[in-house]
C-alpha cells in the first residue's frame, strides 16, 4: 500500500485521512494532504529546503504539533511545499525535510485557508500492517 490521503467534511471544518505502510510516510502523507488542501504542491518546484524537527509528549501530540509548523511554514514562511520526506521518527521525536520554493502570488493559486489544526477526534494508529490517521482542520 502506498501512502495516501483524502478529505472528509466535518461540521463547519474539514478533516485528513491519511494511511500508509509505516508512521514515516503517515506524517508525510498527513503533511502533503494539508498542503494540498491550501496550495497544491503540484505548483511548486523543489528548489530548496526546509527542515522541521519537534518533540512531543506523545504521538498523537506530535501529529499536531508536525501538521501546526507546516502550517506556519506555508502561511508564515510563505514557503510553497512540493514533497515532504520524514528523516527520523522515533520516541516521539520527528525531523523532516519539506522541498519546495518560496511563494508566489502571481504564480501560485491558494485554495483553501486553514486556521489551525485540532485534536478533535484526532487519531494516528496501527492498524494491523498499516497506519491510519485522522486530524480536524479548522477553516
Amino acid at each position: 500500500m502506498a501512502k495516501r490521503c483524502r478529505t472528509f467534511d466535518h461540521t463547519a471544518d474539514i478533516g485528513l485521512e491519511a494511511s500508509a505502510d509505516s508512521p514515516e510516510e503517515l506524517f508525510e502523507a498527513l503533511a502533503e494532504g494539508l498542503a494540498e488542501l491550501i496550495c497544491p504542491p503540484s505548483q511548486f518546484q523543489a528548489h530548496r529546503k526546509k527542515t522541521i524537527r519537534l518533540a512531543a509528549e506523545d504521538f498523537e501530540a506530535l501529529a499536531v504539533d508536525f501538521l501546526s509548523k507546516v502550517l506556519v511554514t506555508l502561511l508564515t514562511d510563505h514557503f510553497g511545499i512540493a514533497s515532504v520526506k520524514v528523516q527520523s521518527l522515533q520516541d516521539n521525536q520527528i525531523e523532516a525535510e519539506l522541498s519546495g520554493e518560496s511563494i508566489d502570488p502571481s504564480r501560485h493559486t491558494f485554495h483553501t485557508e486553514v486556521k489551525a489544526i485540532t485534536y478533535h477526534q484526532l487519531h494516528i494508529a496501527r492498524d494491523g500492517q498499516h497506519w491510519t490517521g485522522r486530524v480536524i482542520l479548522d477553516i
